[in-house]
């Protein structure tokens, strides 16, 4: 139980340090800055979900222990040599991408968020290790430090550099992100002997076909739930893109709720899958899945009734006309949460390809709802075409995690 707890109180923080500069970031910086900013915050998250198949699920799946065990040190070790490649590529990405588009006169052409989007992706990765080990108070302390130094530097910037754009902002955060991955990635491979060789990486050939169905799964899942930045950016631009992420804001914590759950909860499934125990197995998923989407109502509802309060004081009345879009998030928040407290599940059962093709369907259908409902009723439209594809995968998903627990509480002999 204290494991769960250190989680929930680790998912606090980030939720607090997510909420906590963005509201900061609504308040100071025109709409066309902050929607640059949620635009290469946007390709942040969705990287990290990429990294998340490439390296980090490998580790996950893995018992909790030391990074100097037996079954996890060799992998680890591998994991870490191919992260250093992957960011050093995002970085020269982003890099190149956000030069083009500033060339071009695009609002979104921010050089500096080839520091930021490599820089968050690095704290991520040892801050995902730290609950893939089993130590929920390592990465308690990671993001706790990250909190108290993302607030300083962007009030400073405020202070010194007013009004702050968007590139100062992924600047100053990737600063503090840089920081902090940097010394969690120090302590986290004291004593492992990371070498980035060629001979090394040759090792990740045994799991590419694994991660090539977890990156299609991931991939298509970051179009369901990341598409509409994009396209609202490109059709509507960066001022319209603000709208949505202003809204959608203080929905956040309910998805994150679930990412807290699966922290801990990946290894206490990993235990009961391997100890035959199916019923646990299913009760763990079931009681989550109840909890989460009952919170997940009650403070949507609580959002929507409050949203005249919020636009009037804490957006210091922007986006006040905008309430009607944040009950459509809600509906959209709690299919996020429970998308992820069944992923998890099928993850643990290795169904990488079943979730992948899961993935594939709703994703294809989320897009093409999407488009139909922007042009429709504009970019708000974008929140029901994420929802619709939201509703085919949690079907898909769940009626695939039924099928699953039954062959294994009933297997052909």
């Amino acid at each position: 139980m204290s494991r769960y707890l250190t989680a929930v109180i680790e998912q606090a923080l980030w939720s607090l340090l997510n909420l906590g500069v963005n509201l900061l970031l609504i308040r100071i910086t025109a709409p066309d800055e902050y929607g640059a900013f949620a635009f290469w915050a946007n390709v942040a998250f969705m990287l990290a979900s990429l990294q998340n198949a490439v390296t980090v699920t490998h580790m996950l799946v893995l018992p909790p222990g030391s990074g100097l065990s037996t079954e996890r040190l060799p992998v680890e070790r591998l994991m870490h040599a191919v992260t250093v490649v992957f960011l050093a590529l995002i970085a020269l990405a982003v890099l190149g991408v956000a030069v083009g588009l500033k060339a071009t006169g695009q609002e979104l052409g921010e050089p500096a968020a080839a520091l930021f989007v490599p820089a968050f992706l690095l704290q991520q990765y040892f801050r995902t290790l730290a609950f893939a080990r089993g130590s929920p108070t390592t990465a308690l302390a990671q993001t706790g430090v990250l909190l108290a130094l993302s607030v300083a530097f962007v009030a400073l910037g405020e202070m010194l550099l007013h009004p702050l754009s968007a590139n100062e902002i992924l600047l100053l955060l990737g600063s503090a992100y840089a920081l902090v991955g940097l010394g969690g990635g120090r302590i986290a491979t004291r004593g492992q002997g990371v070498r980035v060789t060629l001979g090394e990486l040759k090792g990740f050939r045994a799991y590419l076909s694994q991660s090539g169905w977890l990156f299609l799964g991931v991939t298509t899942t970051e179009v369901l739930t990341r598409f509409y930045a994009f396209l609202v950016a490109g059709w509507f631009g960066a001022a319209a893109l603000a709208s949505l992420s202003a809204t959608q804001l203080l929905l956040r914590p309910v998805p994150l709720l679930g990412t807290a759950w699966s922290s801990v909860a990946r290894n206490d499934l990993v235990r009961r899958k391997d100890a035959g125990d199916w019923g646990g197995f299913q009760r763990m998923v079931l009681v989550a899945l109840a909890g989460g989407l009952v919170v997940a109502a009650v403070w949507s509802g609580l959002m929507h009734v409050a949203w005249p309060l919020v636009a009037t004081h804490l957006y210091k009345g922007k986006y006040a006309g905008d309430g009607w879009m944040v009950a459509l998030w809600g509906v959209s928040a709690a299919l996020s949460l429970a998308q992820t407290v069944i992923s998890v599940p099928l993850q643990v059962l290795r169904a990488f390809k079943g979730l992948a093709i899961a993935n594939t369907i709703a994703s294809v259908a989320a897009a093409a709802a999407m488009i139909g409902a922007m042009r429709l009723w504009g970019y708000g439209g974008a929140i029901g075409g994420t929802a619709a594809g939201q509703v085919v995968e949690v079907t898909l998903m769940a009626g695939l995690l039924w099928v699953l627990i039954g062959r294994s509480r009933n297997p052909v002999r």
